[in-house]
């Protein structure tokens, strides 16, 4: 026993001395991405954080309507014409309200504007019905020249063979010009489809048709994608002029950009025959 104590005194004795725990390790610091700058102006650009949901656009102010100078004069055969319009649109939009179309060309110079506002004049005939008219050729707005001006730049609904009876005088209260202001254009007097759709949900209220006059499809490049903001699309095209290639061709650019073509309208056709054997055949 005596020889047990001192082995273990001695090995107290010798023992090393104690060596105290490492100092912990600093902790590291959080990860940060650095701002990166752009090359052109030296900025930092702002990195948005996970999650985060982009500022909405700011909203318009609702636009002004107004009221057309006059009625454009329409003949018995061009309003009986815009009947067959109506009655055909109305097949195909029946669940709408309010039923949106907008009108278009291949090119310019068809009278795209003249059929739009023949077909407004023809709807507000019915007392039950009101429409806005939208001037959404933006390069061009012929519409907003003749409110302008009070009087059509020139005689666009040509000579009536035979005039329609005069219209209710509380019909041109029924109809509304909506020319759209320059806050809702983009460079060149372009507008996109959603600012278009922003315009008429801001107004359309209260309105059963909604007719829109656009711009030549081969020559806006917006027309289009514009054309997508309405139900549904009618084609202008003028008799005579309009060539076959390039009709096919505005339509398949209004239907790869996801616009509903529901048909066309042959504008100035000549007639070879008399008009009343016309109708008979």
């Amino acid at each position: 026993m005596t020889r047990i104590f001192d082995a273990l005194r001695k090995a107290r004795f010798h023992a090393p001395p104690s060596v105290a725990p490492p100092p912990p390790a600093p902790a590291a610091p959080p990860f940060v991405i650095p701002a990166a700058r752009s090359q052109s102006h030296g900025a930092p650009l702002a990195f948005a954080a996970l999650g985060e949901v982009a500022a909405p656009r700011p909203m318009l102010p609702p636009p002004a309507l107004v009221s057309l100078p006059s009625l454009p004069p329409m003949g018995e055969d061009v309003l009986r014409e815009m009947g067959t319009l109506r009655v055909h649109l109305e097949s195909a939009l029946t669940a709408r309200t309010p039923r949106t179309v907008i009108l278009v060309s291949a090119q310019g110079g068809e009278g795209t504007t003249t059929v739009a506002t023949q077909f407004a004049a023809a709807l507000v005939r019915d007392n039950s019905l009101r429409v806005l008219l939208v001037d959404a050729h933006a390069r061009r707005p012929a519409l907003t020249e003749w409110t302008a001006s009070g009087a059509p730049k020139r005689s666009a609904f040509g000579a009536m063979r035979k005039p329609a009876p005069p219209p209710d005088p509380a019909a041109s209260e029924r109809l509304r010009l909506l020319p759209v202001p320059d806050e809702y254009k983009g460079p060149g007097g372009a507008i996109t489809a959603a600012v278009m759709r922003q315009l008429l949900d801001s107004v359309e209220a209260g309105f059963d048709w909604v007719i829109i006059d656009g711009s030549p499809v081969l020559e806006s490049p917006d027309s289009a994608s514009l054309a997508t903001a309405a139900d549904g699309v009618v084609m202008v095209v003028q008799a005579g002029r309009t060539k076959r290639p390039v009709l096919s061709r505005s339509v398949e650019l209004l239907r790869k950009a996801g616009a509903r073509v529901l048909g066309t309208v042959l504008n100035r056709r000549r007639l070879e025959i008399p008009g009343f054997i016309y109708r008979r055949i």
